[in-house]
């Protein structure tokens, strides 16, 4: 279908993740994103996964103009502050070359050895630097890293001028009516015109406009998840700019800081059964030492819809899951949906609609599992971290868990309906490190019955992560400057 038309409704992140992935995959495809200037975008988090190297990669985005005109610092992980008797630090960067050994080898000496949460990642991390590679012109995204903060609005501004020049038609209208038929929608109507289109992407957010017009029923998260609302704040430039996201944990959930150029983005998430939103904001400024302006408060019920793709509809981002901001998952998992459409768009068929419904499912189920494991910690001083104790875990991590105590997770352990989900094995193994998790002798054990010679590829690749503690990394500001200048 050379002249496929399709509507993306909501212009948020996720609504032009979608166009901009659909219209450079498919350049003859007529990509509309209708959006209304009335609605703002939720903006809770400003930080991605790894999954934004490869949309960036993608479409043609460079990593010096996100830094210049989104104010985008890099992000190498999130610190855990206050989740466990120490901090740690859940990060994609690997200090390990992973080849036939896999993640266990190294791992299981350093876990069973236990060793401080450092030694998982890498000092300079931790230090506020970051791998530096040579710039070369061709590669202008060849950094050495993979995750950035940014500024919300300013990025929506920048996605709205690089969609536009890249192919993709905006239009500013609110839609007010939807009618469907038996293929779907048949059109939408919005306060200035009425608009057809072969396929519908729904980006609406929380209202999930379209999609909830063909029967798709949401599945809470919230028997597993409590955390329920949030409040979003700014505050300042700090003279350091960390390089990663901080997540302190609170009486009553956690706080996010987040390093941009130029302020810092925060929030608190927390269970509405045991703080207010007002009693809320004054633990953050007791924490801080100063008093905020609350931007936004916000209320959700953490979880994702049975079906996010019906007929000639497909929800991506908030309309179709939200589980909350511990992980940043939101604008991976909206990248990764839209990936996995564009590979099933084509020709579409029942039975490929299907298939991308289980897809989604088992990566919602990852991120609903891994966030839960953030919260298998020993914390019991308030009433909500002893309900957090109580609470019971999803029947496949409580299975993963008893298996993972032993032995160390694999990557068959995350692929069993989909390769797209966002958390696999490193990052889970850096979170049960850090709360302590472990078996560690079961897991020392698993790397003393190694041959010597595998024990000593281990220890090369000790040396090797000490070497480039030392050596191959920059501070994180350098890094934006010599960005700034490629401009």
């Amino acid at each position: 279908m050379n002249d496929m038309k399709i509507a993306v409704v909501g212009g948020g992140t996720a609504g032009f993740v979608s166009a901009l992935i659909l219209k450079t995959t498919f350049p003859t495809y007529q990509v509309d994103i209708i959006r209304s200037e009335k609605i703002g975008t939720i903006g809770v988090g400003e930080g991605t996964t790894e999954h934004w190297a490869a949309f960036m990669d993608h479409v043609g985005i460079q990593t010096a103009d996100l830094i210049t005109k989104c104010d985008a610092t890099y992000k190498t992980g999130i610190m855990f502050e206050d989740w466990g008797d120490k901090p740690y630090l859940q990060s994609v960067h690997s200090p390990f070359v992973v080849d036939h050994l896999g993640l266990p080898a190294a791992y299981a000496k350093l876990i069973g050895e236990k060793c401080d949460p450092r030694d998982m990642t890498g000092d300079y991390l931790w230090d506020n630097r970051v791998p530096f590679n040579k710039f070369m012109d061709e590669r202008p995204n060849d950094t050495g890293v993979s995750q950035y903060h940014f500024n919300t609005a300013k990025l929506n501004d920048y996605l709205t001028d690089f969609a536009r020049s890249n192919g993709c038609n905006i239009i500013n209208d609110e839609i007010v009516d939807v009618v469907i038929n038996d293929q779907g929608i048949d059109y939408i109507t919005g306060e200035i015109a009425t608009y057809n289109y072969d396929f519908y992407i729904d980006c609406t957010g929380f209202s999930r406009l379209l999609i909830s017009k063909l029967g798709a029923n949401w599945n809470s998260y919230s028997k597993y998840l409590k955390v329920n609302e949030a409040i979003v704040f700014p505050t300042p430039e700090e003279e350091e700019i960390p390089v990663w996201t901080l997540a302190k944990a609170m009486d009553a959930g956690w706080m996010f800081r987040i390093p941009v150029q130029g302020r810092k983005g925060n929030g608190y998430i927390f269970d509405s059964n045991f703080i207010t939103a007002d009693k809320a904001q004054a633990e953050v400024e007791a924490y801080l030492g100063y008093s905020v302006e609350v931007a936004k408060h916000i209320k959700f019920d953490p979880g994702a819809i049975d079906r996010p793709w019906i007929k000639n509809v497909c929800a991506i981002g908030l309309s179709a899951s939200f589980v909350e901001p511990l992980e940043a998952s939101s604008i991976g998992t909206s990248i990764n949906q839209a990936f996995l459409l564009a590979q099933r768009i084509v020709n579409y068929n029942e039975q490929s609609i299907n298939r991308y419904n289980v897809e989604v499912n088992a990566i919602m189920e990852n991120i609903r599992d891994f966030v839960a494991l953030h919260y298998v910690s020993n914390r019991r001083d308030t009433p909500f971290w002893r309900e957090i104790a109580n609470t019971p875990l999803p029947d496949t991590l409580k299975e993963n868990l008893q298996m993972w105590k032993t032995r160390l997770p694999i990557a068959d352990d995350f692929t069993s309906y989909t390769k797209k989900v966002l958390f696999n094995e490193y990052n889970v193994a850096l979170v049960m490190h850090g709360l302590d998790l472990f078996d560690t002798d079961s897991i020392l054990s698993q790397y003393n019955m190694l041959p010597d010679g595998a024990k000593e590829h281990v220890d090369q690749s000790c040396r090797f992560k000490i070497d480039f503690d030392k050596s191959k990394t920059i501070p994180h500001k350098l890094m934006l400057e010599l960005l700034r200048h490629l401009v």
